[in-house]
């Protein structure tokens, strides 16, 4: 038996297999689409260094 909470509304869920609930870690497609959504619009980011305006691009130096 699995037991989890969706990220998104946070509803707890309990499933048998992972095959019963094909949008894991998700409750429902509706919770899957609106984490989709919020990655498409920007809102979640992954940090990483920052690149100053006019800065070459590295994967191009090492083109060359």
């Amino acid at each position: 038996m699995i037991r989890a909470r969706c990220p998104i509304c946070s509803k707890p869920f309990e499933v048998a297999t992972l095959d019963d609930l094909p949008s894991f870690p998700f409750c429902s497609e509706r919770c899957r689409l609106i984490d989709l959504g919020r990655w498409i619009d920007g809102r979640y980011s992954i940090p990483g260094r920052d690149v100053a305006q006019g800065e070459p691009d590295e994967l191009e130096d090492e083109d060359e």
